[in-house]
């Protein structure tokens, strides 16, 4: 979750797998063996430079988070008319 954040905060550029490992006190067949993970699951690429970045599909779990408050504040409301309507 470490390196997550680490490429959240340099999306634009993305990071190298030395630079992750120096920032995160870690070595580099860790941050490798991790990344795999990551990548086999589609949350980062590898970019033509060789920089590790976060991909769409990770962005896209913002956009989910988000869907499902509207979802919840649609059925409260809902929820809510209609115990008011009993109410009158």
């Amino acid at each position: 979750m470490a390196i997550v954040e680490k490429l959240v905060k340099n999306q634009i550029l993305g990071m190298a797998n030395k630079t992750l490992a120096s920032e995160l006190g870690t070595t580099e067949a860790n941050i490798c063996r991790d990344l795999k993970l990551l990548e086999s699951r589609q949350w980062v690429e590898k970019a033509p430079d060789g920089r590790w970045r976060l991909t769409p599909k990770f962005g896209g779990f913002s956009g989910q988070i988000i869907k499902s408050f509207q979802v919840a504040k649609l059925r409260l409301t809902e929820d809510e008319a209609r115990y008011a309507s009993e109410m009158q």
